[in-house]
């Protein structure tokens, strides 16, 4: 007799559950999408702008490595597989909410990866900040009054970014983590669209 209450109560909860489930679905990339994302990014050489840590015991690749993206990866939170220095796979994941959509999933490779050669670069940052800055990006630095554009240019994208606005004026605070040195931070200040300090 207990058993077969519980088990109606189960039946109940699951036909109300199901009900209120239908309209938390929500569409994924479409399959022709992934095949298209798969056509532009699949193949091509690119120059990675943060750290890529593999999800394996296959360590990770630095900055500014020259890598071959060979594979996106849609389940989960999605990957990208790159090949790096001696041909050695890195399975890095994207660590996205879901759904995942076109947009979201490039962003994130816009994040990771330059698809342009460096020299091709720095001279697309010469005509648009000056040599001063156009070096300082080049060598992965950053000076007191630089845009905030050309910081993430040159730092990539923080880990978190922190933001507070007092009276009109925004302060950001950019935190960068490093997972070969557990603990490391380093940290970008940005007040009013410039660089106003740093720590490394």
């Amino acid at each position: 007799m207990i058993k077969r209450s519980v088990l109606i109560t189960l039946c109940v909860i699951l036909v109300f559950s199901g009900c209120k489930f239908k309209e938390k679905i929500v569409k994924d990339i479409p399959i022709e999408v992934r095949d298209e994302l798969g056509d532009k990014y699949v193949g091509r050489t690119a120059w990675t702008r943060s750290l890529l840590m593999d999800l394996g015991p296959e360590g990770l690749i630095d900055r500014d490595t020259e890598v071959k993206i060979m594979d996106l990866d849609f389940h989960w939170n999605g990957a990208v597989t790159v090949k790096g220095p001696n041909r050695r796979l890195i399975t890095n994941g994207l660590q996205l909410e879901r759904p995942l959509t076109r947009d979201v999933f490039e962003e994130k490779l816009n994040r990771l990866f330059w698809f342009r050669k460096p020299e091709y670069r720095y001279r697309m940052d010469l005509r648009e900040y000056g040599k001063r800055t156009a070096k300082a990006i080049f060598n992965h630095e950053v000076f007191k009054g630089m845009k905030r554009k050309a910081a993430l240019a040159s730092w990539g994208y923080p880990d978190e970014m922190n933001s507070t606005e007092m009276s009109g004026v925004v302060e950001e605070q950019w935190i960068y983590k490093d997972p070969r040195q557990k603990g490391k931070k380093r940290y970008i200040y940005i007040r009013d669209g410039l660089v106003s300090a740093w720590e490394e």
